[in-house]
């Protein structure tokens, strides 16, 4: 009894002194500079936002970034020097989106200058959307599809982003035509918590946008690095300098319904 009484005493005197504070010394990774900038072909004026990462320990709110100067060309020749119409917000006044066309990014913040460009594809129509049930982990789930053909021997990349409700999914749905091409497409677009799927009643939004290989290698490292499970990295950019982000020549089509 006496030997069970000091193992006891040993285990709890042993725990207690484990019980330290320690004090980890995070150091606060350098701030980058985030340039998010699209353009597409529809009516412009298209914008350029530029912000500011924050250290470890803050928040998750970027700053904006005020006073910098941005300029947008085309293989064209046409220059548009953009105006800050608010805080960190650019936007231009001459430039125009057309299929084809490629795209010429210039920022300068101060003694830093980044760079990017963008050629827009040409568009595939979407023709319809439309939503099916799917069998999900033992429950009935109803999924988007967007109706549309892969044109064949011709190399496509699309990017989605599907609204329920008029809230954005945060799923990230990008997709080439490298096992689709020629194809009609039949791709539901899975949300990744399936208590937000649609429901009766929703109003169920797709913008289907076509992008260049740049962007489309952007959105799936970005989708790689989110759900991997591991420590997410920074997504390939096509953003040179050293800036995060992206910079977008897309086309853009909307289509809408309500989710029966």
């Amino acid at each position: 009894m006496k030997v069970l009484t000091y193992i006891f005493i040993f285990c709890a005197v042993t725990l207690y002194a484990c019980q330290k504070v320690v004090n980890i010394d995070l150091k606060d990774a350098d701030k980058k500079y985030v340039i998010e900038g699209i353009i597409n072909d529809g009516a412009g004026p298209y914008t350029v936002k530029i912000s500011q990462t924050n250290s470890f320990s803050a928040d998750n709110n970027f700053a904006t970034i005020s006073g910098a100067q941005v300029i947008i060309s085309d293989n064209t020749g046409i220059k548009d020097t953009l105006k800050e119409t608010s805080s960190g917000s650019y936007t231009t006044s001459r430039i125009i989106g057309l299929q084809g066309r490629t795209y010429n990014l210039l920022v300068n913040i101060g003694s830093s200058s980044f760079s990017a460009s963008s050629t827009m594809p040409a568009k595939v129509n979407l023709d319809s959307i439309y939503i099916t049930s799917l069998d999900f982990f033992g429950s009935t789930i109803k999924c988007l599809i967007p109706a549309f053909t892969d044109p064949k021997n011709a190399k496509n990349n699309y990017h989605f982003e599907q609204y329920k409700n008029g809230i954005l999914d945060k799923t990230l749905y990008s997709q080439n035509d490298e096992f689709s091409d020629g194809k009609v497409n039949s791709r539901p677009l899975i949300m990744n918590e399936s208590d937000s799927a649609f429901k009766t009643n929703d109003i169920a939004r797709l913008e289907m946008q076509c992008v260049d290989d740049n962007v489309y290698n952007y959105w799936t490292s970005l989708e790689q690095s989110t759900g991997s499970g591991t420590a997410p990295a920074n997504p390939v950019s096509n953003i040179k300098g050293g800036a995060l982000g992206y910079f977008s020549a897309h086309t853009s089509q909307i289509a809408e319904i309500v989710v029966k």
